[in-house]
């Protein structure tokens, strides 16, 4: 498989900013179209024999993350409502963030990527994914969707434990 960086959503400054490490790095960036973003990412990957058409999960997501959300939100003693609410509309916020899918990549060369965005004018890239078997399979803007949901999840929980924290000192 080939070593290439597909990279969604990125400004054309942020996007040369990336060409300029991946060339560093001896990797191929592919910049992925807004019409392309329904593809299935294996074939957007140049993956052999990939198939053009995405097999999304069920379209059930929403549900499953807000139960997450809900949950969280129940731990850190907040109100679930407000908590899904805010989420939600992060999430559809997120469908503009920038995401990294890395193929083909090793642990050595996803930590040279890793600590090549940091000492770059790139900073950060908050969402990134390896390539896998399973999202090979899903859409671009489902991946899209599925890292921001977990981001969101995850930021939740990290706050509400924080804020229990504090309660207790």
């Amino acid at each position: 498989m080939k070593k290439m960086i597909l990279a969604f959503n990125f400004r054309p400054e942020r996007l040369q900013s990336l060409r300029r490490l991946c060339m560093m790095l001896k990797v191929n960036c592919r910049e992925v179209a807004a019409e392309e973003q329904n593809a299935a990412i294996g074939y957007l990957a140049e993956v052999k024999d990939a198939a053009r058409l995405a097999v999304n999960p069920p379209e059930n997501a929403e549900e499953t993350l807000a139960e997450a959300l809900e949950a969280a939100a129940v731990q850190a003693g907040e109100d679930p409502e407000a908590v899904k609410k805010a989420a939600m509309r992060l999430l559809l916020e997120s469908a503009q963030k920038e995401m990294t899918v890395l193929c083909g990549f090793d642990m050595h060369l996803l930590n040279r990527f890793l600590a090549a965005v940091k000492k770059s004018d790139l900073r950060e890239i908050e969402l990134k994914a390896m390539l896998t078997p399973t999202n090979s399979l899903w859409s671009g803007r489902h991946l899209l969707q599925e890292l921001a949901a977990e981001h969101i999840v995850m930021h939740q929980q990290k706050n509400g434990v924080l804020k229990g924290l504090h309660r207790k000192n």
